[in-house]
């Protein structure tokens, strides 16, 4: 089984090839945005790397948001193509439920006393787009969904946060972002402040096309493939429709 992730919803290009034990290869650019100059030369270069073909792959994985409007639209539409094309599954994830499942790639003693684990995106506006995971301790760390993504203000987290009252780890932009209205809450730390780790082998606060491609795999291989077309979660409606709205 291979599968090639495809992750454009944050301002970098990330894509990776591998399943859902390992990573055969990956690939990670600061694209400044340039989403549509950047993919598909980062997807021909990964692929030429491990040499192999994409007709040699199993399925393709592609994050659907919440995120940067553009960037998701042109991941989810190169995956479409490429999908067509080769005549390969396509597997649609979440971005805040790759970004908490990145968690798992760094073994952080803080995980041991938290609780639930809370993936926090910027989505400008003074908002936030977030969901939470319960941390199964008796299963090795597994993560549960305990709350589903949603976009709100950022005293609209903190009240959810302050209603869930339990030891919690945050990441992502708007983790960092807002970390000083955050830190208020008790028992709460931003990712890799409790092990006093400040640095990573990547960037632990956006999403990744490697977490991406476990996560895929793990539904390939369980036969839990996509029944409908896959669309971008926007969770809102984009900024020009809202300045237009506004005028």
């Amino acid at each position: 089984m291979k599968i090639l992730g495809i992750d454009t919803s944050s301002e970098q290009v990330s894509v990776a090839v591998g399943d859902d034990e390992s990573i055969s290869a990956s690939f990670q650019l600061a694209s400044d945005r340039r989403h549509v100059e950047s993919l598909i030369p980062a997807i021909e270069l990964l692929l030429r790397n491990i040499g192999i073909s994409i007709h040699e792959l199993s399925a393709i994985a592609v994050d659907l948001g919440p995120g940067l409007f553009t960037g998701m639209r042109v991941g989810i539409t190169t995956a479409s193509t490429l999908s067509d094309i080769a005549e390969l599954p396509l597997i649609g994830l979440d971005s805040l439920q790759v970004l908490a499942h990145g968690v798992e790639r760094v073994a952080l003693q803080e995980l041991d006393d938290a609780e639930i684990v809370v993936p926090i995106l910027d989505a400008r506006r003074n908002q936030v787009y977030w969901s939470m995971h319960r941390i199964d301790h008796s299963s090795g760390g597994a993560l549960e969904e305990i709350r589903e993504p949603r976009v709100g203000e950022v005293e609209e987290l903190i009240e959810d946060l302050l209603d869930r009252s339990q030891r919690s780890v945050v990441l992502g932009t708007g983790a960092v972002k807002y970390i000083e209205s955050l830190i208020e809450i008790p028992d709460l730390a931003l990712l890799g402040e409790r092990s006093g780790v400040r640095h990573f082998a990547f960037n632990a606060h956006l999403p990744h096309a490697s977490t991406l491609v476990s996560l895929a795999a793990k539904k390939y291989a369980a036969g839990r493939l996509e029944g409908s077309p896959i669309a971008p979660i926007y969770l809102r409606a984009p900024d020009a429709e809202i300045q237009w709205l506004t005028r």
